[in-house]
C-alpha cells in the first residue's frame, strides 16, 4: 500500500487540528566534505506530547527515510519541496554516503562489504529453514520495541544526518529532475502513526490491547518546512 503524496500532505494539513502531538524541525545545519565530495546535513527535530496524558504510538526513531518508501514504515519520513511544491526527488539525499564518491574507497573494500551482506542474508534464510516463523516474529519483535512513549507534555529531540553526493540531475524511470541552484528548498518531516494496520504482525491478544487503550494514538502529522542548502 502505497499513500500518494498529495493525500499524505492533505491529511498531515487535516490532522493539524487538535492534535496531540507536535513535531518541528529546530533546524538544519550544512558542511561541505572534501574526503567524501559530499554535503552533510545535520537535522535537529523535535516532537511534543501536547496533551495531559501519556501517549503512545508506533515509531522507530533510529532512522529517517524519504516519504516515497513510507508504504506501511513506522518511521519519521522526510519530504523535500521546491519553492512550495512538494517533489518526488527525496532520493537525491541519503542516510549514507557514496562509497563511490570516497576518495579512499576500493574495489576491495567494497567486494568485503557485500560479502558482508552475502553472508547476512545466508544466516536470515538458516535461520528461516529452522523455524518458518523466523521472519513474523522478528516483525513481531521489532514492532513492539518500536513503541514509543511520551509522558504529558514531554518533549524529546532528535538529530539525524542525510547527505547529498552534489550531483543535480537525477533519472528514476520516467521521472527526470535537476536541482536547481537558483530556487529555494526546504524539507518537512512527517509522522504516520498506525495500530490496526499492524495487525498482521502481533498476536491477537497484543492487538486487542493496544486497540483497546484510548492513550495509543494513530493519525499523520507533519512539521514544518525549514530551507536545505543546495547551492553551491
Amino acid at each position: 500500500m502505497r499513500i500518494p503524496h498529495l493525500l499524505v500532505f492533505i491529511a498531515f494539513s487535516i490532522s493539524a487540528q487538535n492534535k496531540p502531538l507536535e513535531i518541528k524541525i529546530d533546524y538544519i545545519n550544512s558542511q561541505d566534505s572534501s574526503e567524501f565530495l559530499d554535503r552533510e546535513f545535520t537535522i535537529i527535530y523535535h516532537i511534543e506530547n501536547l496533551t495531559n496524558r501519556e501517549v503512545s504510538f508506533f515509531l522507530n526513531t533510529k532512522s529517517l527515510i524519504p516519504s516515497t518508501f513510507s508504504s506501511m514504515q513506522y518511521k519519521p519520513t522526510y519530504l523535500l519541496f521546491q519553492e512550495n511544491n512538494p517533489t518526488e526527488v527525496s532520493q537525491l539525499i541519503t542516510p549514507r554516503r557514496s562509497p563511490a564518491r570516497f576518495i579512499g574507497s576500493t574495489q576491495k573494500a567494497q567486494t568485503e562489504l557485500r560479502n558482508i551482506n552475502n553472508d547476512s542474508i545466508k544466516l536470515e534464510i538458516q535461520k528461516w529453514k529452522a523455524d518458518s516463523l523466523y521472519f513474523w516474529k522478528k516483525k513481531n519483535k521489532d514492532l513492539l520495541k518500536a513503541i514509543f512513549t511520551l509522558k504529558p507534555k514531554e518533549i524529546k529531540q532528535f538529530t539525524y544526518k542525510l547527505y547529498w553526493n552534489k550531483i543535480r540531475y537525477t533519472k528514476n524511470e520516467d521521472l527526470e529532475y535537476y536541482l536547481d541552484e537558483k530556487s529555494i528548498y526546504s524539507l518537512q518531516i512527517g509522522l504516520t502513526l498506525l495500530k490496526k494496520e499492524y495487525g498482521d504482525r502481533l498476536y491477537p491478544t497484543e492487538l486487542k490491547a493496544i486497540l483497546d487503550n484510548p492513550n495509543f494514538i494513530e493519525g499523520y502529522f507533519s512539521s514544518n518546512k525549514v530551507e536545505i542548502n543546495f547551492k553551491e
